[in-house]
């Protein structure tokens, strides 16, 4: 799935949600970014390896999603878009 500037925004401040423990406003940020396609993308995610379900069926980021929001973080700084704002590598803990 290819995505433009504004759903990559969506899924990262969706994957940024999902970064605190914030599952509600993750399916939130994925329901305003894709409206009635965002269950089958959180299972997309899921399938892929970019998130995992825990016990009682609890998200949380992978390895590969904490990757991906890092990713999506900087190519929206590179290019000064601002659509995920105040998503940097010292909120999301990555090494610079």
């Amino acid at each position: 799935m290819k995505l433009n500037a504004e759903q990559q925004g969506w899924l990262a401040r969706a994957l940024a949600a999902l970064h605190t423990g914030d599952e509600r406003r993750f399916e939130d940020s994925l329901w305003l970014g894709f409206g009635d396609g965002w269950q089958p993308l959180k299972v997309a995610l899921v399938r892929q390896g970019y998130l995992l379900n825990g016990d009682g069926r609890a998200l949380t980021l992978a390895e590969r999603g904490e990757s991906l929001l890092v990713k999506l973080a900087r190519e929206d700084a590179n290019n000064k878009s601002g659509s995920i704002a105040g998503l940097n590598d010292s909120v999301l803990g990555a090494p610079k």
